[in-house]
């Protein structure tokens, strides 16, 4: 790891003040260095990289430009409003899971349960037990669902205000 590495840095000096570099067999192992290290030495010859003004396409920014027509204070409101909205319809989805998964607890129910429970059978017992599930469930998404509308419609206000101050 240790020459790959020394063999990188050696190529990169290289390219920048055209060093000479020796290729080496020690051991079995083939050894990159600046000087001579044996006698079977071979000089390595690298071609410079080709000369660029533009960065490499690993440099360049991956975040998608702002549109001219957004301030930068509209923008950064509307990019908080996306990671949010992502966060609440990831919560929804676990929220959902949690549902099935309880509604498919109840049917493992035995006797015993359901008369605790105050029912006259299983069959009820299931039932007012996924009613009560289904209820909770419903009232803890609508919340989340209501918040991702409205963060949608205060992205809706500053993109129009933005077109509007065009």
């Amino acid at each position: 790891m240790f020459r790959f590495a020394f063999f990188t840095l050696a190529l990169s000096a290289s390219a920048n003040s055209q060093a000479t570099i020796y290729k080496c067999m020690i051991d079995g192992v083939a050894t990159f260095t600046e000087q001579p290290c044996g006698k079977d030495a071979a000089i390595v010859k690298i071609a410079p990289p080709p000369a660029s003004n533009q960065p490499p396409a690993t440099e360049q920014p991956p975040n998608p430009q702002k549109p001219a027509d957004l301030s930068v204070e509209d923008y950064l409101k509307i990019q908080k409003a996306d990671r949010e909205i992502a966060r609440l319809q990831l919560e929804i989805k676990e929220l959902q899971k949690q549902q099935s998964e309880r509604i498919g607890k109840l049917s493992n129910m035995t006797q015993d349960a359901a008369n605790r429970l105050g029912a006259a059978s299983i069959d009820d017992a299931i039932s007012k037990q996924s009613e009560r599930i289904n209820a909770y469930y419903k009232s803890q998404i609508a919340t989340l669902e209501k918040q991702v509308s409205q963060l949608e419609e205060t992205k809706k206000q500053l993109k129009e205000r933005a077109s509007q101050s065009n």
